[in-house]
């Protein structure tokens, strides 16, 4: 086998608190992780240059030695002992900065397919310890599965799911950054921290929508017709529901300017096919 193609989901957390920031910098959370039919298409292949090249269908800066899919293979490569030389070439149609985490999917994707292609023999054990070492989602989705997560994220518990439930996604077309809204939130009083972790299902969603004056404007006439949530830390979110009767005023109602995506769950990622 000298390629492989591979689907990476997208995520929505249908939850997020943050709870404290740890002396090494990270934060430990308490979310619910929900896998939905949104993928990035990663397409592997070996090559005889003794290159690394990764490449996407939009914005070039994520190309190359910046993207965290560069990042996993040079942990692969390192955990292995051996130089793994790869094209890797992506379809995003996850949004950048979207709070769905397609970054993280991505990396995901890249360990599991070269895994494969390289015939490594790894573990999901194995992989899930390196890709702790490239982000703090990426070991959600080697897992694979529905999880309510603890610890940074990488303490996963499988969670079963309804079926008969979809989701309404809305994108703003705004990038929202996940390392300016922790660093916020950690700038936040201890009371603020915990009137928040008290009212709110997203720890983040005060702090984006003050960031996003336009954003909070529509965002409230929204919520009046149905429960609005934030996906991580947005700029995605997303209303749930199970007819279309439920949100026909909603869709109504976006602003023109925005995008919209109708999406189910799915109960397990396609990248579990290829762990053992």
């Amino acid at each position: 086998m000298n390629k492989i193609t591979l689907a990476c989901p997208a995520k929505i957390n249908l939850n997020l608190s943050v709870l404290r920031k740890k002396i090494d910098g990270m934060h430990e959370i308490n979310s619910q992780f929900q896998l939905i039919n949104l993928f990035d298409e990663m397409k592997i292949e070996k090559t005889s240059s003794k290159l690394i090249n990764v490449s996407t269908n939009i914005d070039a800066s994520i190309n190359g030695k910046k993207n965290i899919v560069f990042q996993a293979v040079s942990e692969l490569s390192k955990y292995v002992g051996r130089q793994v030389y790869c094209n890797i070439s992506i379809k995003k149609n996850i949004p950048l900065g979207g709070g769905l985490g397609g970054g993280s999917s991505n990396a995901a994707g890249a360990l599991i397919g070269l895994n494969v292609l390289f015939e490594l023999g790894l573990s999901s054990k194995d992989l899930i310890k390196i890709g702790k070492k490239v982000g703090a989602d990426v070991p959600f989705f080697i897992f694979g599965k529905n999880a309510h997560a603890s610890g940074t994220g990488d303490v996963l518990i499988e969670a079963k799911i309804s079926s008969e439930k979809k989701y309404l996604l809305l994108f703003p077309q705004i990038h929202s950054s996940t390392k300016e809204l922790f660093s916020q939130w950690d700038k936040l009083s201890t009371d603020s921290h915990n009137k928040i972790l008290k009212n709110e299902e997203n720890s983040f969603l005060p702090l984006f929508l003050e960031n996003n004056i336009d954003v909070k404007e529509n965002f409230n006439q929204l919520n009046k017709l149905c429960s609005l949530r934030l996906s991580g830390t947005g700029s995605t979110m997303f209303f749930e529901y199970e007819n279309m009767n439920e949100i026909e005023k909603t869709l109504k109602k976006i602003p023109s300017k925005w995008r919209h995506s109708f999406c189910e769950p799915l109960q397990c990622s396609p990248l579990l096919t290829y762990l053992t």
